[in-house]
């Protein structure tokens, strides 16, 4: 039951933490009844839901953390019962979602509960007694009486869940398919992927057919193939595609290299949405993923698997997760996917065909699709020397990129003295060819720093005097790492491993040998031959990983430590000991045991470590002394997770790195209070982030005049930042994301600062960026709540990019015109006005702008430099001449007047255009003529199209030849155009007045069709020709009686037939079906004998109150 108070504990709950979910609803008619069902079967799915209850509220205006809580959400339920309109509070809710919906693509799900959506839409019967109410008792103005019934009419006509359409459901049922529901419709982000992917659409599609996305049971798909293949970027598309479709999505990367309890930790941390406890062993982690996690429906992508152990660790059942969940497996092993239960897919990826990796390797050697014409014949001997391998093709193009004929000569034949099959040394030419400063920076991020901040790692490279800048250069147009835009460094996991066999070869496989040792497994042997007096001398390590599991190695490590006199990286890897009882330790591992306290008191005649630059020691033991370390060269100290606190005696021996550079406290939680940093005069980067407790930064932070970036991300109860921080004079980036912030002072001499990033500062009221104003290039400022932008905005003349979504701007200054070098604006908030001045922005390159804005000025042709562009408002009635240079397009509104005229972009690939219905009137749409400038989009691979008033399509659609997806949602269409035979994926949609598809048997390219909602649909002419055709999704077709003979479509791999009650009969099925899938099929007949289909591998025939005498039963069959 819900009340007040428990009303408030779950707000509690909820507080500091994006709703994904706001409920609204009327208390006296569903509080104690399906709301109750709902909310608490939404909590218990791991959904963010708030709920609201009008009797609670106070006062005529909504109040501030009810905006944020619609204005956060992904998604908004109200819940329309007989008296919802009787509240005024919850059409006031329901007019704030509408503006959201149209403002930062909020969704809104409605429920009809004992109310009928014609009620709701059309105003009739008790919900148009309650608006005529409310309008004669002149409490409230026209306009918002106007609102209230736009917003009604609006949601009204959503797709939603009519309970009273359902008399034999329960309300549990009835729940469980809504929570179903909105769980699919959460969003999540997407990966980043490389953008010189060549051909691999057939192999995203063959995955995505063996993932079954329409199919709601667990598929488990693994990818294998040799290093270097591209398993990785393929799983990762994969990925990206699948991610729109599931709220729970987790990435586990690198698997191979990556404790197995740390990747337990993340998978439930990022399903469970929230930071999970360490994992102290792999029984305690599969035990915790099995009860936590059983009812999650995820989206895994598991990559780099190398040993049956680590699957078994993260998914040893599928029962572990939610039915539906889908799982990507990337592995060089193929053996580890042979586990019949478990995997339901293997799917080789093989060698590139010569074309596409002729085209692959000339996109590195050339930067473009095809070779110079005097290297052609070079440059296919370097295509047979790469064996169809894509990541040979990559580095050996780029190796030689802008080298002369003779340099090719030589170097293809070195090349080909090597065996066929011998790519890896072929690889290892692109190493060897490297200067030492290089090799010494190639082998740091071989064993240390994949997904490092390269602007770290920088500091040590550069006092270590490798040149990192020079260095940096060549190994990237070598292809052999690469820097990602958030700056972190990448490296393909093959190149890894030859980097790192390649310091093992050179040690002769003696890891004390070795200058870089990066495996505790290297670090414990050393440590035993040490212990045993084995060995001496292991001067030449540089950088080494050790692992610390018990109290008592601390001791293991005291002659090792004192004898690295190189060593100038140094990773501890261990656990939090400080709950840990000093107590005597047993012995581990063979060697003595020692108290805690004997290692503590434990002293060196001299100081250790007199190279060492960077010391990363996660949960650093407060009982350990720092005293013995050198601090003369330190420059990066790294004590993430640890228990330190301002009165931490170890700041004192701190203080003697005078040349430190970074000082990175992240998730500090005992930290309530910064310590006196005025010593460290030479730093540049402090990170506090997640430093959940932290309210107060010490005003020594001014002393610190080099410091170039701060991060306090996180902390969540920061109020406020002291008036000292105006003499940072050097700082180019500042983030306060998330923090309780409420107002920054004008830190006048803060002269070079860059990026500010204040997005979900909630509390943020008062701010002046008067200091900032000569050098800021970026200001995020989503989700925070503001009205209105500080006069100051006026001289923010190098700001690149400015991001107001979830804001409540709703007027754009006109200063802003002034931003001339502004390259993206984004503003998904409540606009009421877009400002001519945007056509002044001459450096424009991407404008998103939504709100309730009715003119889209005409001095927007003046972008001549604008590739993309998003508008949505439902009161823009015309569309200016947009400027040509736009590739990307996207339009929405309701109140269009005449049908835009895109005709000059004849550089637009994407178009995304969506004309909704106008309630207030008829529309002078629907006598316009089709398009006929559609045919001038020459280079147009993308069209989407969906509005009602569009009734016929220009027949120059045939044109765009460049044209590859099209998508139609448009309910008046009656016919479709001749289209372009590249066309290799078409979607028609809700197109109810069509009767027959025109002949689509010249589209010899297409491999998905998927026709949705044609009432009217009898007939799919040229079905039987389309030759290509892979996949075949036929939903609510009530019109649509037979299929012609599908015997010939050689390459169809999928049918999805889905609610055709007519449909009587399906000719013939093509050897190559795999997945057969027939639901809500009644009248059907004849279909496909399963016995003849050899590689079927699911056949799921169902049927909903069916007439026919067949018995369907599940059928697999299993062909190895």
């Amino acid at each position: 039951m819900l009340n007040a108070s428990s009303n408030n504990q779950e707000l509690e709950k909820l507080l500091g933490y994006d709703y994904e979910v706001f409920l609204s609803f009327r208390g006296p008619d569903t509080r104690n009844d399906i709301t109750d069902y709902l909310h608490t079967s939404m909590i218990d799915a791991g959904i963010r839901a708030y709920i609201d209850d009008e009797e609670l509220r106070i006062g005529e205006e909504i109040s501030g953390q009810l905006l944020q809580a619609i204005e956060q959400s992904k998604i908004s339920i109200p819940i329309f019962s007989k008296g919802y309109a009787d509240s005024t509070w919850c059409l006031r809710e329901l007019v704030k979602m509408v503006e959201s919906k149209n403002t930062r693509r909020h969704k809104i799900m409605p429920i009809f509960y004992n109310v009928a959506p014609s009620e709701v839409k059309y105003q009739t019967d008790h919900y148009g007694n309650a608006i005529v109410s409310h309008a004669n008792k002149k409490r409230f103005d026209d306009d918002t009486i106007d609102n209230w019934k736009a917003a009604l009419n609006e949601v009204g006509a959503l797709k939603g869940w009519d309970f009273q359409s359902m008399p034999n459901r329960g309300k549990g049922e009835f729940v469980k398919e809504v929570v179903n529901n909105v769980l699919i419709e959460l969003k999540t982000a997407y990966l980043e992927v490389s953008d010189c992917l060549v051909e691999v659409n057939n192999h995203v599609d063959e995955i995505m057919r063996m993932i079954c996305t329409h199919n709601h049971e667990t598929k488990i798909v693994g990818i294998h193939g040799i290093g270097g293949m591209g398993k990785t970027t393929l799983a990762q598309i994969v990925y990206n595609q699948l991610s729109d479709d599931f709220s729970n999505c987790c990435f586990l990367s690198n698997i191979r290299e990556t404790e197995i309890t740390r990747l337990q930790n993340q998978l439930i941390s990022n399903i469970l949405k929230k930071r999970w406890p360490d994992i102290n062993n792999i029984m305690e982690g599969k035990k915790v993923i099995k009860e936590r996690l059983c009812s999650k429906i995820v989206l895994l992508l598991l990559d780099d698997v190398d040993e049956a152990s680590q699957l078994d660790a993260l998914v040893q059942k599928r029962e572990w997760f939610g039915k539906g969940s889908k799982i990507i497996i990337t592995t060089r092993d193929r053996g580890i996917l042979n586990v019949p239960t478990l995997v339901d897919w293997t799917y080789e990826l093989t060698g590139m065909d010569f074309d596409h990796s002729l085209q692959l390797f000339s996109k590195h050697a050339f930067r473009r699709d095809y070779p110079i014409e005097q290297y052609i014949f070079h440059s296919k001997r370097a295509v047979n020397i790469c064996s169809g391998l894509p990541l040979a093709l990559e580095v050996i193009g780029s190796l030689l990129s802008g080298k002369s004929i003779e340099d090719w000569d030589a170097t293809l034949k070195e090349l080909e003295e090597f065996p066929h099959h011998n790519v890896q040394e072929k690889l290892m030419i692109s190493i060897k060819a490297l200067n030492e400063d290089q090799r010494k920076i190639f082998f740091d991020v071989a064993c240390f720093f994949i997904g490092i901040d390269k602007r770290i790692v920088i500091y040590m490279w550069e006092n270590c005097k490798f040149l990192p800048q020079q260095s940096l250069n060549t190994l990237q147009q070598r292809s052999l790492i690469k820097i990602r835009e958030d700056n972190r460094l990448w490296m393909h996991d093959w190149l890894r491993d030859i980097g790192r066999n390649l310091i093992q070869q050179r040690s002769g496989w003696q890891p004390e040998k070795q200058r870089w040792v990066w495996t505790h497994a290297q670090a414990l042997e050393i440590l035993e031959k040490m212990q045993m007096g084995g060995v001496h001398g292991i001067e030449s390590i540089e950088a080494i990983c050790l692992k610390l599991d018990e109290m008592s190695q601390y001791s293991l490590i005291k002659e090792c430590l004192a004898s690295l006199s190189n060593l100038r990286f140094l990773q501890m890897d261990s656990k939090d000991f400080d709950d840990i009882t000093k107590s005597v330790l047993t012995q581990v591992s063979g060697f003595l045991s020692y108290q805690c306290s004997n290692f503590v008191r434990t002293t060196f005649s001299r100081l250790i470590l007199p190279e060492l630059r960077w010391l990363s020691w996660r949960y650093f033991p407060l009982a350990f002394k720092l005293t013995n370390f050198s601090m003369r060269r330190l420059l990066i100290l790294d004590l993430s997770m640890s228990r330190v606190t301002k009165k931490w005696d170890g700041w004192s021996h701190i203080k003697l790195a005078k040349n430190l550079k970074v000082l990175n406290l992240t998730g500090c939680m005992k930290l309530r209070k910064t310590p006196n940093l005025s010593f460290h005069v030479n730093l540049e980067r402090l990170i506090l982030e997640s430093c959940e407790n932290l309210v107060q930064i010490h005003t020594s932070i001014s002393q610190l005049k080099k410091l170039v970036f701060l991060n306090l991300k996180d902390c969540n109860n920061l109020r406020e930042l002291p008036n000292e921080m105006g003499a940072l004079e050097s700082l180019r980036e500042l983030l306060l994301d998330s923090t309780a912030i409420e107002e920054i002072p004008e830190w006048r001499r803060m002269k070079k600062l860059e990026i500010l990033s204040l997005d979900k500062c909630t509390l943020l009221n008062k701010f002046s960026f008067v200091g900032c104003v000569a050098a800021a290039t970026t200001l995020s400022l989503v989700d925070s709540h503001l009205t209105q932008l500080p006069n100051s905005i006026e001289n923010f003349n190098s700001l690149i990019h400015l991001n107001l979504s979830s804001t409540n701007m709703r007027e754009l200054p006109d200063v802003t015109g002034n931003m001339k070098n502004l390259k993206v604006l984004k503003m998904r908030c409540p606009l009421r006005k877009l400002s001519s001045t945007i056509g002044m922005l001459e450096k424009l390159e991407e404008l998103e702008a939504w709100g309730t804005f009715k003119e889209i000025p005409d001095n927007i042709g003046n972008l001549r430099l604008l590739k993309n562009l998003i508008l949505g408002s439902p009161r823009i009635s015309m569309v200016p001449q947009l400027p040509e240079s736009l590739v990307n397009l996207c339009c929405k509104t309701t109140s269009m007047e005449t049908l835009p005229n895109f005709s000059n972009l004849i550089n637009l690939r994407n178009l995304r255009l969506t004309l909704l219905l106008n309630h207030k009137g008829p529309s002078k749409l629907e006598a316009a003529p089709s398009a006929r400038w559609i045919g001038t989009l020459q280079m147009l691979e993308f069209l989407k199209l969906s509005s009602p008033y569009i009734a016929t399509l220009s027949s120059d659609l045939v044109l765009l030849s460049q044209l590859k997806k099209l998508k139609l949602q448009c309910c008046h269409l009656q016919c479709l155009p001749r289209l372009s035979t590249n066309l290799s994926y078409l979607s028609i949609k809700s197109c109810r007045r069509m009767k027959t598809t025109n002949d689509l048997s010249n589209l010899k390219a297409l491999s998905d069709l998927v026709i949705v909602g044609c009432d009217e649909l009898t007939e799919i002419r040229g079905l039987e020709g389309l030759e290509n055709l892979r996949t075949l999704e036929l939903v609510a077709l009530p019109s649509l009686v037979k299929l012609p003979d599908l015997t010939n479509l050689k390459k169809l791999k999928k049918i999805h037939l889905n609610d055709c009650p007519k449909l009587f009969e399906i000719l013939g099925g093509p050897k190559s079906l795999e997945i057969l899938h027939i639901v809500n099929c009644s009248n059907l007949q004849k279909f496909p004998d399963p016995s003849s289909l050899k590689n079927l591998e699911v056949w799921n025939p169902e049927t909903k109150e069916s007439t026919s005498d067949l018995v369907f039963q599940e059928f697999v069959n299993v062909n190895t």
